[in-house]
């Protein structure tokens, strides 16, 4: 699997659901992360679905739970700028996904502090934090996240994991059944959607252009 099949494999559950209405979208199969200091953290039933983790296209929402630590606050699902948390003060932190699937920010627990998802200045993680997918297959996470008062928690294990239900390998761009006239909207600016046009911001260049045009009829014909 490489990260770099993640900007193809990025329509999760419609990522473009306000997380105040949406349930957690993490696989109830596949849903625990282990922490040697932790336990068993669980991504799915807080709040049996409700308050589980939400993962939209450029961050995560909602809450983690440990039987050890309590809840774990992965962002509020409403960024500032519609498609990252700042991470500059406790107003808009989050965790983000960035465009190649790697997983950048901050989660925070009432007893357990900050969690980095980057890791930390002093951590050296075996893997970073990410989520991939590959055709026929679940998106999971994978790597290792840092917390300064509880260590690592464990993303990597090949037996227990935290995956989401669904992985399509259609740009989420296309979202609304009306593909063409939805990226049109998007490029001509009648929709101006931070979310929605960063979603058909297919080469991550802040632009939509010729160049994205071209990637979406790719897209299109299935090259």
């Amino acid at each position: 699997m490489k990260a770099t099949h993640f900007l193809l494999c990025i329509a999760i559950l419609a990522a473009t659901a306000d997380f105040a209405i949406a349930q957690s979208n993490i696989n109830p199969v596949n849903k625990h992360a282990w922490g040697e200091n932790t336990g068993w953290t669980n991504w799915y039933d807080a709040g049996e679905g409700q308050d589980g983790v939400y993962v939209a296209e450029t961050y995560l929402a909602g809450y983690i739970w440990g039987e050890n630590v309590g809840w774990i606050n992965v962002g509020d699902g409403s960024p500032a700028d519609g498609v990252n948390y700042a991470n500059t003060d406790g107003s808009d932190f989050g965790v983000n996904i960035d465009a190649g699937g790697g997983i950048h920010g901050f989660a925070w627990g009432e007893n357990i502090g900050w969690i980095n998802f980057d890791g930390g200045a002093m951590a050296d993680p075996p893997e970073p934090a990410r989520i991939e997918c590959a055709e026929g297959e679940s998106a999971r996470f994978w790597g290792y996240v840092w917390g300064e008062n509880i260590g690592w928690i464990n993303l990597d294990d090949e037996y227990n994991f935290v995956s989401i239900v669904e992985c399509d390998l259609n740009n989420d761009c296309l979202v609304n059944g009306n593909d063409i006239q939805f990226f049109m909207d998007v490029m001509l600016g009648y929709d101006t959607d931070p979310e929605r046009y960063y979603k058909c911001d297919l080469n991550r260049d802040g632009v939509i252009d010729a160049e994205d045009v071209s990637l979406f009829i790719a897209s299109l014909l299935g090259s």
